[in-house]
């Protein structure tokens, strides 16, 4: 008996030291695959996060590079300005400036001084902070260009536009000049991301610049920020400086503690739950053991025949639930699919017909410059001329998903437009298209006819009718196309008429083009959206009416505002 006991303990003991070693080797193991995978999903985090940021720098530079260069020749071609500098007319300047400095002080609160230099890089005058009496890298450009400089103690962008004479000689310069902090704010605002700049000064400690004041000393307090070091540009070698972006890392290693402390604690759960069990169950699980085997002996013919039934049965049920699973699956996966289809169609549907126009554009301004270099004629002119063309394209495919989104929406500022600028702007994305298919597009619009409302929807409504007569022409091969459109102001209100010589609207009612999804033409050709979208721009965003109508020669569509 005696040695029973100690058998039996011996068994247990082993069985415990058993069960709660492999518990803990698959804690283990567990733990370790789930921070590799925390680290790995932390470690592409940053790799995203660092190219995000040099993305957005660079092209937070380009923008504001762009947006002063501009603004400086802006404030060139002024009145008397270019006078002004050949003439070394300081007063001038300063008098003729001084309304733009009002207006641009006030954009930009980190915009320190706004100079005026003669040819030789004398300062002439200038608002806001007294900047250096001469430009000292003035010699070394020959058009606008910017740049960071180190200038009186002090270390700011600045944005160089170059006046010009009439014979195209420089006569003087207009410098911005802006604190760094400006673009740490901007890049802040894009991608919500802190940093600082600092620059290296020879015999000197590093100077360094902040939005706040504090963050650099929270990256040398704290280990939770992993600094992304970017190489910024001076205007020369001298003047480049390191731009320290900081990510917060506190997000990844808060999981990692977490899920070690959630190790930790389900080890030892599943640890004293197995001792209880094991320590306490193991004599009984035995006994238990025993007395089933007994039973199981006396009664298993019994069971054999129990089981075959119940296996039957079993499989019956296995049966009906998985027809009655499988039916169910397969209404909620449809009405997930038309509920997606029914959202995503409708939006995908309408920004694809309104894109339409631009990406063929597009495609033809990609040929254009194609046969300029398979001839040899691809200029920097060139070049340079069809990128703006492409990037208006582009411009005008965001503007569309900016429009499509606002529809609805309401707060939109009405404006009063000129009608005939509107035209011309579709016009300039329909010209090509016109052109290469031999349609003429006749515009008879007086000067002075004005609407009051969204010019960006009128421009879009007019578009969808004259693309849609452009595409009657083509698919009728109407030869000696012609889209005309007029405006003309009557007791009932201002209107406008686009019309068409492709032989007039053969469905009845007329009023039916303007059904949401009705269409003429080929499934492939359009989805018969466009027409019911200019519908609702008109009336319901523009408070005006359009209605069509056959003429002898073809369709004619009145479009009436108050």
């Amino acid at each position: 008996m005696k040695f029973e006991t100690i058998n039996s303990i011996s068994i247990k003991s082993k069985t415990i030291i058993f069960v709660l070693t492999i518990i803990s080797v698959l804690s283990i193991v567990f733990f370790l695959i789930r921070y590799h995978d925390i680290s790995e999903s932390a470690h592409t985090s940053q790799i995203s996060q660092f190219k995000k940021v040099q993305l957005v720098y660079n092209q937070t530079l380009k923008r504001i590079k762009k947006f002063y260069i501009t603004r400086g020749y802006a404030n060139i071609n002024s009145y008397g300005i270019r006078e002004a500098f050949i003439d070394n007319d300081n007063s001038e300047l300063y008098k003729l400036s001084l309304p733009r400095w009002q207006i641009i002080s006030k954009e930009n609160k980190f915009l320190e001084s706004f100079c005026f230099y003669n040819k030789n890089g004398e300062l002439l005058t200038y608002f806001g902070k007294k900047p250096h009496n001469n430009l000292l890298y003035v010699d070394r450009f020959k058009n606008s260009y910017d740049g960071f400089w180190f200038d009186l103690d002090s270390f700011n962008y600045h944005a160089v536009s170059i006046a010009r004479d009439k014979n195209q000689q420089s006569i003087g310069f207009v410098v911005f000049i802006i604190n760094p902090k400006y673009f740490l704010l901007e890049i802040r605002k894009l991608i919500d991301i802190n940093s600082y700049i600092i620059y290296k000064k020879s015999n000197t400690k590093d100077i360094i610049f902040s939005v706040d004041d504090n963050i650099s000393r929270e990256h040398s307090r704290t280990k939770n920020l992993i600094p992304y070091t970017i190489k910024g540009r001076g205007i020369d070698i001298k003047n480049d400086f390191k731009i320290i972006f900081l990510q917060d890392t506190t997000y990844w290693n808060e999981i990692i503690k977490k899920a070690f402390l959630q190790g930790i604690i389900i080890l030892l759960i599943i640890t004293i739950v197995t001792y209880i069990v094991v320590n306490y169950g193991f004599e009984i699980i035995l006994k238990e053991l025993e007395t089933t085997n007994k039973k199981l002996v006396v009664s298993q013919n019994e069971l054999k025949e129990l089981n075959q039934n119940l296996r039957i049965r079993v499989n019956q049920e296995i049966e009906l639930k998985l027809a009655q699973q499988k039916e169910a699956e397969e209404k909620k996966r449809m009405l997930l699919h038309q509920s997606k289809l029914a959202s995503m169609g409708e939006m995908i549907g309408n920004i694809a017909h309104q894109w339409k126009q631009p990406l063929t554009e597009l495609s033809l301004l990609f040929i254009s410059l194609q046969l300029y270099f398979e001839r040899g004629k691809l200029t920097t002119q060139n070049l340079d001329k069809k990128v703006d063309e492409a990037n208006k394209q582009i411009s005008y495919m965001s503007n569309t998903i900016d429009d499509f989104r606002n529809f609805f929406v309401s707060g939109k500022e009405e404006k009063r437009y000129l009608v005939k600028e509107v035209v011309a702007q579709v016009n300039h994305l329909l010209s090509a298209t016109l052109n290469n298919n031999h349609i003429k597009f006749d515009i008879v619009i007086d000067d002075n006819f004005t609407l009051k409302g969204y010019p960006n929807e009128v421009a879009q409504a007019i578009l969808n009718i004259v693309s849609n007569a452009k595409d009657i022409i083509l698919e009728r091969s109407i030869e000696n196309g012609v889209i005309t459109i007029k405006t003309y102001t009557d007791q009932n209100g201002h209107h406008i008429t686009i019309s068409d010589n492709a032989g007039g609207v053969t469905v009845s009612p007329i009023e039916k083009i303007f059904e949401p999804y009705f269409s003429t033409k080929h499934a492939k050709s359009g989805t018969g959206i466009g027409l019911y979208m200019t519908k609702v721009i008109i009336e319901k965003n523009n408070d005006g009416t359009i209605n069509i109508s056959n003429t002898d020669s073809g369709a004619i569509f009145s479009v009436t505002f108050a």
